[in-house]
């Protein structure tokens, strides 16, 4: 079964979904998140300059620029959590890197930059090349890290060129499991919680996968993740996605397809 990317993961990309604990421990400061940024840049001697401290729900960043884009350093771990390369966007019409040396690339980025990346069970949940119209277009690659059959926080994006390979964008995030693993929501009983909320609808297919999922500021939460499909009304999709807490049962989001 083909693993989704949902919702919630996808605003990951944009950086202002997931709340997560960042530890008690006290900001390494803005020197100190200089050098982490420049050591990232495989660049001493790199103008890196600092332009704000900023809080998302990810936690807390220096955020620093490049003159090529942007560098996000946690500033309680000094961990590179997001970085930006806008010159990689050059020529981007132009596909010339087929999907198989395009992966092969994000992956080889994702090991040399994420801590720990080969020794994770890193699972690839997306491999799409996106396309922003007269803008052109990106591949995109996505590992979650699955841990008992469960998908955790714990997540790698890499964007890159499809003439040059070059990268794009990245997003690293690693952080501890805090919640318990085993659900007591079983899929059947998930599925049927999801059916009422469309009701009437003729269903086709289904997906689900347990996900942990901040779903309140620095609390995890193990969920259901359920697509729904079901016959079309008027040329129109019907069903759509939803997530419920595996524990309760109670329906954290409703998403459909309209």
């Amino acid at each position: 079964m083909k693993r989704i990317y949902i919702v919630a993961m996808l605003c990951l990309v944009v950086a202002v979904s997931i709340v997560s604990a960042t530890g008690a421990s006290a900001p390494i400061g803005v020197d100190t998140a200089k050098g982490k940024a420049q050591d990232f840049l495989n660049a001493p001697d790199a103008t890196v300059q600092y332009q704000k401290t900023e809080r998302l729900n990810l936690g807390e960043y220096y955020v620093f620029g490049t003159g090529d884009g942007q560098v996000y350093v946690n500033a309680r771990t000094g961990v590179i959590e997001r970085a930006t390369f806008d010159s990689a966007r050059k020529g981007c019409q132009d596909i010339r890197l087929d999907r198989a040396a395009a992966e092969v690339a994000a992956r080889a980025y994702a090991e040399e930059k994420y801590s720990g990346f080969a020794k994770k069970s890193m699972q690839l949940t997306r491999s799409d090349l996106v396309s922003h119209g007269d803008a052109g277009s990106e591949y995109s690659y996505i590992w979650r890290e699955e841990i008992s059959g469960v998908l955790t926080p714990n997540t790698v994006v890499v964007n890159l060129n499809p003439s040059t390979g070059e990268i794009v964008s990245y997003i690293g995030i690693q952080r501890g499991i805090e919640c318990p693993l085993e659900p007591k929501l079983s899929r059947d009983e998930a599925l049927k919680i999801v059916a009422g909320q469309f009701p009437g609808i003729r269903v086709t297919g289904a997906t689900a996968d347990l996900s942990v999922e901040y779903t309140r500021p620095d609390v995890q939460t193990l969920t259901w993740v359920i697509t729904m499909r079901g016959e079309p009304e008027d040329h129109v999709l019907q069903g759509g996605l939803v997530v419920i807490d595996a524990q309760t049962g109670e329906v954290l989001m409703v998403s459909p397809y309209l």
